[in-house]
């Protein structure tokens, strides 16, 4: 159960106010071993989910809204909630129209590198995606449709980056996500557990994705932004596999790509 600071923060070189307004950075975010959640929806998600927060700041002339609207998240949440003056509250969110709620949670565990023996298992690689917003487009996408696991290189945004949350809107709290630090080995491993590995690039002998059958057990590759998949890795896999699209237009970005791909991977299952 949260508890109640009864003082207020208006000064923005308080020292808490500091430190909590560095975790944008990467840097900070490794050192503290916290992320920064911003606003109501993300907030209430990852209360729901189980994030431990350590702090809960909430905008004076927002208090009486916000502990009304989350009062059953605030009242299960961790952490200490502090009330800060508006001026404050604008040096601790990235969000151009804020809704007057932002914390600080520790970082939660991503899981092992897990590839199942058996059974059914669709799953999805993403390599080198540096992009936040694309990364947790992806990721939004893969829970939207069931995707067992998304693995990510270790290169990948960063899972804890505001923009990578919000583009997720709290489904990376709940999608099973492992990184990978060996491509190479991965790929290896996959085949080893009959999981096949489709790399989505254009190649002669690629596979016109919705014109051949996806396998139970599959992998499918995405690559970086401006430069797909590395060509050692793409040799390693299974097959490659390309969207159809119409003549004229270079290619899809990333994120299009690898949403297209996992509604044709899972269109039978979602219902």
């Amino acid at each position: 159960m949260a508890s109640f600071s009864k003082d207020m923060i208006t000064s923005r070189q308080n020292g808490l106010v500091t430190r909590i307004s560095k975790l944008s950075d990467k840097k900070y975010r490794d050192a503290e071993g916290l992320f920064r959640i911003d606003g109501v929806k993300l907030f209430s998600e990852a209360q729901k989910s189980g994030i431990e927060f350590e702090y809960i700041f909430i905008a004076d002339t927002k208090r009486e809204k916000i502990t009304a609207e989350l009062a059953d998240e605030l009242e299960a949440a961790s952490g200490t909630v502090i009330t800060v003056s508006d001026e404050v509250f604008s040096k601790l969110t990235e969000e151009s129209a804020p809704q007057g709620i932002a914390a600080a949670a520790k970082k939660f565990k991503v899981s092992e590198l897990i590839i199942p023996s058996d059974g059914d298992f669709r799953s999805i690689y993403l390599s080198s995606v540096r992009d936040p917003g694309n990364l947790g487009t992806m990721i939004r996408t893969a829970y939207a449709f069931g995707i067992d696991r998304v693995y990510i290189s270790r290169d990948c945004a960063d899972i804890y980056s505001p923009k990578t949350l919000r583009a997720a809107m709290g489904t990376v709290f709940r999608q099973p996500i492992s990184v990978v630090d060996d491509e190479l080995a991965f790929a290896d491993d996959m085949k080893k557990s009959d999981c096949a590995v489709y790399a989505a690039a254009l190649r002669r002998d690629a596979k016109k994705l919705g014109a051949f059958t996806i396998p139970k057990r599959v992998c499918f590759a995405i690559g970086n932004e401006g430069h797909g998949l590395a060509d050692e890795f793409i040799d390693s896999c299974t097959g490659t596999v390309f969207i159809p699209i119409t003549e004229g237009c270079e290619s899809l970005n990333a994120a299009s790509a690898a949403n297209v791909i996992m509604w044709e991977m899972c269109r039978d299952a979602v219902k």
